[in-house]
């Protein structure tokens, strides 16, 4: 038993993600009121009206309400308005102020099951799901090495495109191909990654650190052949299709491309760090 936490939090089960909610919405606006309006009520309003032009209600006697421009204004002004007040509030100079916004934020995007998340500086970005994005920067982890910074470039540039709106599904996976590609020719002599350099080239070299190990060898042999036919499928979004449309991969096979070529490319750097060492 999970002591001390909500009901819903616990017992209600969480469907797919959302994009809007009445109560993320309800508690904005509450913890708006609670700990934003009596310092930061004029610089917030400003910022909101100057950078995305959205309308604050104004009632007569009160004033402006920002409260109630989070229950009923367009959700992109919502948006825009959550990295504006961290904004805002920092270069108040109150930046603890300013994180605990974002905690707070972040915790009740979490808590009511919305499709986003927050950057480091309060900017709000699409959610796929939680292991999506716990790939996504276990990846990134192991890319700080400077020769790697080319990989990182194209590895981040993958994600980015699945982050814009609307989402560039053909950009994405062609990106997260180039970071691969970029890898593997540090790792053997090749002008293009193809399968037959993943099943011949990159292969034996790779399978010298298994001789040892008569189970590892036959396994990890069968893991490159999977990523010679992985190589050898994304060149159907890479080159030109004969159709008068664009050929592009639906989100839901352009999200396994992502998170299968983070996979791969965190197992082949350490392969790769292991060889140079």
């Amino acid at each position: 038993m999970e002591e001390g936490k909500r009901f819903s939090l616990i017992y209600l089960e969480r469907s797919a993600p959302v994009r809007d909610s009445a109560r993320f919405r309800n508690r904005l606006a509450a913890y708006y009121w609670d700990h934003l309006h009596g310092k930061f009520k004029e610089p917030i309003r400003k910022i909101i009206v100057k950078e995305t032009g959205a309308e604050i209600p104004y009632l007569m006697n009160f004033g402006y309400d920002v409260a109630d421009f989070f229950k009923k204004n367009e959700l992109r002004d919502i948006l825009d308005s959550i990295t504006l007040i961290y904004q805002v509030v920092e270069s108040e100079g109150w930046s603890n102020t300013a994180e605990e916004w974002k905690d707070f934020v972040a915790r009740a995007l979490q808590e009511e099951n919305l499709g986003y998340q927050l950057d480091s500086s309060g900017g709000v970005h699409y959610l796929v799901d939680e292991e999506f994005e716990r790939n996504r920067f276990s990846t990134l982890s192991v890319l700080d090495d400077p020769k790697y910074s080319n990989v990182r470039a194209a590895y981040e540039d993958a994600y980015r495109h699945m982050d814009s709106h609307p989402i560039d599904t053909k950009a994405a996976v062609r990106s997260m191909f180039e970071s691969l590609e970029i890898l593997v020719k540090q790792m053997v002599p090749t002008k293009n990654l193809n399968k037959w350099i993943v099943e011949n080239t990159l292969k034996e070299k790779c399978l010298n650190l298994y001789q040892n190990d008569e189970t590892a060898l036959k396994v990890v042999s069968e893991l490159f052949d999977g990523f010679g036919r992985w190589v050898d499928g994304l060149h159907f979004y890479r080159h030109g299709q004969p159709t008068e449309s664009p050929v592009v991969p639906t989100e839901d096979v352009a999200i396994y491309i992502l998170s299968s070529g983070s996979a791969i490319l965190r197992w082949l750097i350490g392969i790769n760090n292991y060889l140079t060492k």
